[in-house]
This record gives C-alpha cells, sequence and structure tokens, in this order.
C-alpha cells in the first residue's frame, strides 16, 4: 500500500470510527451498496430489492444521497409514492428514475439522510428504507447490507482510492450481510467461480449470489417520463446486423456495449462521457455532427434522464431509443429474499 493508499485507509477508518451510528424507531433499514467507484449497479439492484420485498414490506421509501443533484446538500422528497415534485437536475440522475420506476414508494434525496429518514416516519409511519450507496454511510444503523460487485471489474487494479477504484479495502467485504456479483453473465464460468471463492474466503458468507442486467427491450425516444406512464418496449431485433451508436455517460460503458453486440449489433460505434456527466448544448452539437439523422442511436436509461431537455435538438434522430434493463438474480432469489426478511423481521 503506497502512501496515499494508506492516507485514504486511515481517513475511511477514522471516519467510521467517529461516526456515531443511529437507529431510528420504526424504521427497517437495508443498505445496497459497494466498495467500489461506480458501475456495479445500485439503482437497477435498489429498485429490484424494493420491488422483491414490496409484499412484505408496502410501506417504502428510498434514500438517496442525489449525486449530481443541484439539491444534494439539502433535504427534500423527490417523490411522495404518486408525484415527482421536483426536476431531475434537482434530484440528480439515479433517484429520479428510481422514482419513475418505483411508483407508490417514496423517495428522499440529500446529504442528510438521517434526517430525511427521521421526518419520512413522522409523516408517514413505519417503514422499510433502501439507503441506497449505504455501505459507506455509517451514521444510520441497518439491519442487512447488500454489497455489488462488478464481476467484470471487480476490484480494478486491486489498489484504493485515489490510486484505485476501492473505496475501502475488499477485507471490509466481512461487515456484508449478502454479496451479489453483478454482470455475471458477461464473465466466463471459471473467472466467476474463481472470483466468487476469493469472495467466500474474504467474507463471514456461505454463498455468494449472482445477477445480470437483463435487456428487456427498446423504448422510442421521445416519451413522457413518469410513474404513472406505462412503457411500451419493442424487441432488440432491430439491431440485428446494423451499426448502433450506443450514447452512454455511465461508470462502465464496455458493459452497455457488450448488451447491444448480444443484442445483435454487428458494429457498435461508441459516444461516451464520464459517469453522471451533465449533458450541454456542446455536446449535443458533437451528437448532431456524429450521427446521422436515421442511424440508429441506443443510450441508457440513466442517460435519457438527463437527455431530455435537450430533446428539441435531438428529436432529429428518426431511431433513437434508450435500452430498458432490470437487475436479475440468476439462482437462488428465494434464499436470498427469506434471508434479507429474516434480518429486517427480527432486528
Amino acid at each position: 500500500m503506497n502512501p496515499l493508499e494508506k492516507l485514504y485507509s486511515f481517513g475511511n477508518r477514522l471516519h467510521r470510527r467517529m461516526t456515531k451510528s443511529v437507529r431510528i424507531p420504526g424504521a427497517k433499514i437495508l443498505s445496497i451498496g459497494n466498495i467500489t467507484t461506480g458501475g456495479t449497479g445500485k439503482t437497477p439492484a435498489t429498485i429490484y430489492f424494493s420491488k422483491l420485498l414490496r409484499a412484505e414490506f408496502p410501506n417504502q421509501a428510498v434514500l438517496s444521497r442525489g449525486y449530481g443533484g443541484k439539491l444534494s446538500h439539502e433535504t427534500n422528497l423527490l417523490s411522495d409514492g404518486f408525484r415527482l415534485l421536483m426536476e431531475s437536475d434537482d434530484s440528480g440522475d439515479e433517484p429520479y428514475l428510481m422514482a419513475v420506476n418505483l411508483p407508490g414508494v417514496k423517495v428522499a434525496v440529500g446529504r442528510n439522510r438521517l434526517k430525511n429518514a427521521q421526518q419520512l416516519v413522522k409523516e408517514f409511519g413505519s417503514a422499510l428504507f433502501l439507503l441506497d450507496d449505504g455501505f459507506q454511510h455509517y451514521r444510520i444503523g441497518r439491519d442487512a447490507d447488500v454489497v455489488l460487485i462488478d464481476a467484470t471489474n471487480p476490484f480494478g487494479s486491486g489498489k484504493l482510492l485515489p490510486q484505485g477504484i476501492l473505496r475501502e479495502p475488499v477485507e471490509n467485504l466481512a461487515r456484508a450481510s449478502a454479496i451479489v456479483l453483478t454482470k455475471a453473465d458477461l464473465v466466463p464460468l471459471p473467472v466467476l467461480d474463481e472470483l466468487r471463492e476469493k469472495i467466500l474466503g474474504i467474507s463471514k458468507l456461505s454463498y455468494i449470489f449472482t445477477s445480470r442486467h437483463a435487456s428487456k427491450g427498446l423504448v422510442k425516444i421521445p416519451h413522457a417520463y413518469t410513474p404513472q406512464e406505462k412503457v411500451h418496449t419493442i424487441g432488440t431485433d432491430i439491431l440485428k446486423h446494423e451499426t448502433v451508436w450506443a450514447l452512454s455517460a455511465i461508470a462502465n460503458s464496455r458493459a452497455f456495449e457488450e448488451m447491444l453486440r448480444r443484442a445483435g449489433a454487428e458494429r457498435v460505434e461508441q459516444i461516451s462521457f464520464r459517469d453522471h456527466h451533465d449533458f450541454t448544448d456542446r455536446d449535443v452539437q458533437m451528437i448532431l455532427a456524429r450521427v446521422r439523422p436515421y442511424d440508429l442511436i441506443v443510450t441508457t436509461e440513466k442517460d435519457y434522464v438527463r437527455l431530455r431537455k435537450h430533446m428539441d435538438k435531438l428529436a432529429v434522430f428518426k431511431q433513437f431509443y434508450y435500452l430498458k434493463i432490470e437487475f436479475e438474480v440468476i439462482e437462488n432469489e428465494i434464499l436470498l429474499k427469506e434471508g434479507l426478511k429474516a434480518l429486517l423481521q427480527h432486528s
């Protein structure tokens, strides 16, 4: 471990020791997080776990910092479960996407997630709170910690920030209640088995779950984007034997491009930006200069949230879609559900 890593590791340990964890009366807390910077699929996973546990815990809320939103430093209710109460520029793209995809679930954004949770319990009563990106958020005591690991790039170079992508040492996986390898379908089985064995040796768990980002079809752009709207998808067959422009601003654009290839795209042309990039008029002009009006262009749902404000210019594209994906556990979903239920109900 080099000096910069040692300094980061010391700061992480100090922060954890000095942060008093608070339990919230009337709240069950399920944290969904990771130990690396971005790309593990926390947003679709949070949507998945909300739906997985809805029957047992019908009153739910998502607590998100609202990364990239203008109001991330404040305490705000993005959705009361029925209405969107702010725009994506204010909330951040990921909580907005969750609010649209989780009708009936409240979504709060802001750095002070403890205050948000306490206020929601006061206003709406006992609830299951899904703590988005919560593994390093020590302020709120939790009943269960689900940790996601990107199987295509589990630990990067193995170095801590700022030298690598690790937010804390891999040994800290021992705190996890459950570990899920995401995008496992994109990794050869021998590599996946080796990764599983490595994590089993680090964690205190007896089983490591696997998941995939399953394509549910293409959604034509533009369209209204609200919790009330029924999304109509078309099959990905239109991509077969075609050149497809992949437009994305996500942490792992290669996995997105691979999904397009697996859907049948003969050639994938890349237009990529850094994660959470706020598309500008200059970016739009660059896209218009590179892509012809009748070319196939596919983006992610998260990117569509940020592109909507430019749709007056991007409407020139006649074959513009976003890929609708859902998080799916590949095997032993019942084991995962029952294990989480036990932790949440008996705490």
